[in-house]
């Protein structure tokens, strides 16, 4: 596909804070804060939140777009809920819009209960627009500009396929019938569109050939994917997404920028190297520029050493290996290799002194190889899920790290089925 060629603007842009899957109540590496009271991992992503809100504020945007997933749960407690809120409540004080769109994670599974998410919109329904529906609405930006946004939340299969229409569907035939539903109801709403204002479309869902982040891998390969063609269509000049954690623009260079902010903070190892924050839009009718904007978050470290070739000195070479990485303040998760031989010359309490500096060590591995075998002590242990757990052992058997990919995909929908069947019963 060609470029389409560059639209300069002819009027001044609609600054927009696009940001989405912020996960309040994620728990994972954290502990009691006495400062607060909170869970730390929650001050984390708290924290991260009022980071971007703060440079949201200071780059003078005028609507933020927040495209879904607000908590880990659907059904989030009562402080997680006021952290939140006190987060979004800073943008609609400083007088900036905020435009919600439900995600996977704000939608109950039963038809008639309320969303996680929909309480803003009855509290200030004059600042904040929550979009579980597929609509269009127009909104009054900070400075009197006027922004049409299409909205497309996900859509969870038992709400919207009918018990007759998903009976006797295999996997592939049901997920082909809510593609189908996302780009029919996609085109509809460009249909109800006018086509002079400038456009936003919001959506929660998986697009063809995004990347996944890499804690995402496994329950996410079997999503609904929607084609770029039916979200490139006019009259959208920025396509504004939600659900996957990682940043990028699936249309790049090309017209409208159809992009994904990722996540605020990191939720695990998976996602250790991965950039978090939000994108900062400038828009115009035909015109839209993106900037990805870095965030505050925890550092999240993983140190892997084979020492089995440092004689007598396999401490120094751990230590060494340690003292290469700012672990301050950082998630760490540390292991080893060295030999029985070696095992009267380690200093284990000089290893847990020098990681210190660290907010948590979450595991140290220790590998000793005798007879060529491999014998892994856990000094310090971790709760994984099952697919996180599989993801560790694979990591862990040289073996089985080419097949670690292929293995995840076929567990996840395993997984899946038994945990829906328990939520039945």
């Amino acid at each position: 596909m060609s470029a389409a060629p560059k639209v300069m603007p002819t009027h001044s842009p609609i600054r927009l804070m696009h940001f989405a899957d912020v996960h309040f109540g994620v728990e994972n590496y954290g502990r009691f804060d006495p400062a607060t009271g909170l869970n730390s991992r929650l001050v984390d992503f708290r924290d991260a939140l009022n980071a971007a809100i703060d440079v949201a504020l200071a780059a003078g945007v005028e609507v933020a777009l927040f495209a879904g997933d607000a908590y880990k749960t659907r059904d989030p407690n009562q402080t997680q809920q006021r952290e939140f809120a006190a987060c979004i409540g800073r943008l609609t004080q400083a007088g900036v819009p905020v435009v919600m769109l439900a995600g996977n994670h704000d939608i109950p599974n039963t038809k008639g209960r309320a969303n996680s998410i929909e309480i803003f919109g009855a509290l200030a329904a004059d600042r904040m627009f929550v979009l579980d529906t597929p609509r269009v609405i127009q909104v009054t930006t900070s400075k009197g500009n006027i922004l049409q946004v299409a909205s497309m939340p996900y859509l969870i299969k038992s709400l919207v396929l009918s018990r007759e229409e998903s009976k006797d569907k295999g996997v592939q035939e049901t997920t082909e019938m809510i593609v189908a539903r996302y780009e029919s109801g996609i085109n509809q709403l460009a249909q109800k569109c006018d086509p002079d204002l400038p456009t936003v479309l919001m959506g929660h869902f998986s697009v063809s050939n995004a990347k996944l982040s890499a804690n995402q891998i496994g329950y996410l390969t079997n999503e609904p994917e929607v084609s770029m063609s039916t979200l490139t269509q006019a009259p959208f000049d920025y396509v504004a997404l939600g659900h996957i954690h990682r940043f990028q623009d699936l249309n790049r260079g090309q017209q409208p920028p159809v992009v994904y902010s990722g996540s605020v903070e990191r939720i695990d190892f998976g996602e250790r190297n991965e950039e978090k924050g939000f994108a900062l839009v400038d828009l115009v009718k035909g015109f839209t520029e993106v900037k990805h904007v870095q965030g505050k978050t925890r550092p999240f470290v993983e140190i892997e050493v084979d020492a089995t070739d440092a004689g007598e000195e396999p401490t120094e070479k751990i230590l060494l290996a340690i003292a290469k990485l700012d672990i301050k303040d950082a998630v760490v998760k540390a292991s080893y290799q060295i030999k029985s031989e070696q095992l009267p010359h380690l200093r284990e309490n000089d290893l847990r002194a020098a990681l210190q500096s660290a907010f948590m060590v979450v595991s140290l591995h220790k590998e000793i190889t005798r007879d060529g075998d491999a014998v892994r002590s856990k000094l310090m242990t971790e709760a994984l899920d099952p697919l996180q757990a599989l993801a560790t052992y694979c990591d862990t058997r040289e073996s089985l790290r080419g097949r670690k990919d292929e293995m995840l995909l076929r567990a996840e929908p395993l997984l899946r089925e038994l945990e829906a069947e328990e939520t039945v019963k």
